[in-house]
């Protein structure tokens, strides 16, 4: 009996320790969207017997909000912010009561270009080579006011203009874009593109058409005169330059001329373009030599070969020795009309010891038609030397005695 009695009294005791029985929930809707309009206000409205504890839980591509009700007459309103009714693309929802999920859904943004279309609009790059080969790329990325890019299939019209000549395309928009490619042109000159969709323009943007690369060319030289005085100029000039389809190639293109002696030397020299022609100057030789010219365009083109010579500018002069032999004087240092050879022409003395050992190279240059070099004690003792004096390309050997 005891066993019988202590029984109901658990059972009794422990139901009363239990929480209340949750109420069911059951719910309609009453007002739900699956397509709408970025920037169109959006609500989703439910009707329950249980108002407490009831979400709805929005997510898109900005991320997860949870949004409370509204409640009125048991009919829940839920109102989408911005950013989720603003974001183009799918938009999910699921009604959650007390974290269990009752009912879901989605709903399809589409872009809403009737309020206007912004265009974004690249082209590059901003220079390609005359010829029809080499293009540049015209991007347009067009979106509505909220900054969703418009659905595939939206056509773009893409213009291009280049001297009388208009070109205009329909292509459409495909992964958020609209491409062109935009070839060049045989003529070169300066290119306008532009864009617009659903009236809407882009805005204008320019490409240059650049000569394409220089075809071979002439050259000429020019001098007052041709004897090898290390003081005029030579001024090489080149031809008109232009490339296969008759344009003049870029000013500021550089020229480089090459100069081969007789002497076994190479000398360089450059000049640009302007108007498709280039200039450039060299010194004359200080000794009668020939020279053999060529220009360049690197990795381009190349001139015709020029040759001509220098004749001597000094055809002679004279040496005079102090009484020790100490000092020496060059003299008579005329030029082609008897002038006197113009100042800074390099005069060169080499000593030779009576065992021809090389004792020193003494290095002058002329002023006022003369030169002279001093031998000191100090450096030079006394005794017999060969001396070899050079000027303009002339050489005199002669003795010596230093006292």
């Amino acid at each position: 009996m005891k066993q019988l009695l202590y029984i109901p009294f658990f059972l009794l005791a422990l139901d009363a320790c239990r929480e209340p029985k949750a109420k069911p929930f059951s719910h309609e809707q009453v007002s739900v969207e699956h397509q709408v309009l970025a920037g169109e206000e959006i609500q989703l409205q439910f009707k329950t017997s249980v108002v407490e504890h009831t979400h709805l839980v929005v997510s898109n591509a900005w991320g997860t909000v949870v949004l409370h009700p509204q409640v009125e007459d048991g009919v829940l309103t839920y109102s989408f912010p911005k950013s989720q009714s603003q974001k183009a693309g799918s938009c999910s929802w699921s009604l959650v009561h007390q974290g269990v999920r009752y009912d879901q859904g989605e709903i399809l943004i589409d872009p809403h270009s009737k309020k206007g279309v912004r265009m974004e609009s690249y082209l590059g790059p901003r220079s390609m080579t005359a010829g029809g080969k080499d293009f540049t790329m015209f991007v347009v990325s067009p979106t509505d006011i909220y900054d969703n890019p418009l659905t595939d299939g939206t056509e773009i019209r893409y213009r291009h203009q280049f001297g009388d000549t208009v070109t205009e395309t329909i292509v459409p928009v495909k992964n958020r874009i609209g491409w062109k490619k935009v070839f060049s042109t045989e003529k070169s000159g300066r290119m306008l593109a532009t864009a617009s969709c659903k009236g809407s323009e882009s805005r204008e943007l320019t490409t240059l058409v650049r000569p394409a690369n220089a075809q071979n060319f002439g050259i000429t030289y020019e001098r007052n005169h041709s004897y090898a005085d290390g003081n005029q100029v030579v001024t090489f000039s080149t031809d008109k330059i232009g490339d296969a389809y008759g344009n003049t190639i870029s000013d500021g293109t550089l020229i480089t001329f090459l100069v081969h002696t007789s002497g076994g030397a190479l000398l360089q020299t450059t000049g640009t373009t302007i108007d498709g022609a280039a200039q450039a100057r060299l010194l004359h030789p200080i000794r009668a030599e020939s020279w053999t010219v060529r220009a360049y365009i690197t990795g381009a083109a190349q001139s015709n070969a020029l040759d001509f010579a220098f004749k001597p500018a000094v055809p002679d002069f004279t040496l005079h020795f102090s009484q020790n032999g100490r000092k020496v004087q060059i003299t008579d240092l005329q030029s082609f009309m008897g002038q006197w050879i113009p100042d800074g022409m390099p005069v060169t003395l080499t000593l030779q010891d009576k065992n021809r050992t090389l004792s020193d190279v003494k290095r002058t240059t002329s002023r006022l038609g003369k030169a002279n070099f001093h031998l000191p004690e100090d450096f030079y003792p006394n005794g017999s030397y060969e001396v070899r004096i050079e000027v303009a390309g002339i050489t005199k050997n002669t003795s010596a005695q230093l006292k």
